[in-house]
């Protein structure tokens, strides 16, 4: 009776906090920032109030209230933590959905490009291929080329060596022809002027004879 009495002024006190806690509840969130804020100050206000007048009903009333809110702002963080998480394995999926869909259209196109591809692969191959055998063509016709000249060269050489050798052989009869024909003239002259030497022998022995008849 006495904590009662006592209590009656904070009780009077209160009820304007408890008019708009009362107006509040319908209309706002349970979680909201004024309603944790009035419950919050109206719970530590009750426990306070139920301390220093000795009375229980009140100080449980606090109490209770402030339990009150501890859960629902827990329950209200689990369900935040929740719907994060539900969000983020939304995300996830969607994101997987994406994935598998542009893996899915990455893969038609391959199947619908493969045989593009696959043309466009063979033409290059055909292109190489031609490549390499103008380039080993080229390299065998300079490779036949070059044992061409060799062998025209060579040729040439061998004709150049034939040549100097029958000019030389040439030059080598007409020295001796030369030589020949000049031993013949020499032996010629020296056969007329003997024939030469012998007249005149005959010709004088005959004026030696003509001189001896005479006398």
């Amino acid at each position: 009776m006495i904590s009662t009495l006592v209590a009656l002024p904070y009780e009077i006190a209160r009820l304007p906090l408890a008019l708009v806690d009362g107006a509040l509840a319908d209309r706002l969130p349970d979680t909201s920032t004024t309603r944790v804020t009035l419950d919050r100050a109206l719970g530590s206000a009750d426990k306070l109030a139920g301390r220093l007048t000795s009375n229980r009903a009140i100080a449980q009333r606090g109490a209770d209230r402030l339990d009150r809110l501890d859960k629902r702002v827990t329950a209200a963080r689990l369900d935040e933590d929740a719907a994060a998480k539900r969000e983020q394995a939304d995300e996830v999926f969607r994101a997987g959905r994406r994935q598998a869909a542009e893996k899915r259209s990455t893969a038609q196109e391959r199947i619908a490009s493969a045989p593009e591809k696959a043309e466009a692969v063979e033409v290059r191959a055909k292109q190489e291929a031609k490549l390499r055998a103008r380039s080993t063509a080229s390299a065998r016709k300079k490779s036949a080329d070059e044992r061409a000249v060799q062998v025209v060269e060579s040729a040439e050489q061998q004709q150049q060596r034939k040549e100097a050798a029958a000019a030389a052989r040439k030059k080598a009869a007409q020295r001796k022809a030369k030589a020949k024909a000049d031993e013949a003239r020499e032996t010629a002259r020296d056969a007329a002027e003997a024939r030469a030497d012998a007249d005149r022998l005959d010709e004088l022995v005959e004026t030696k004879k003509q001189d001896r008849r005479q006398d």
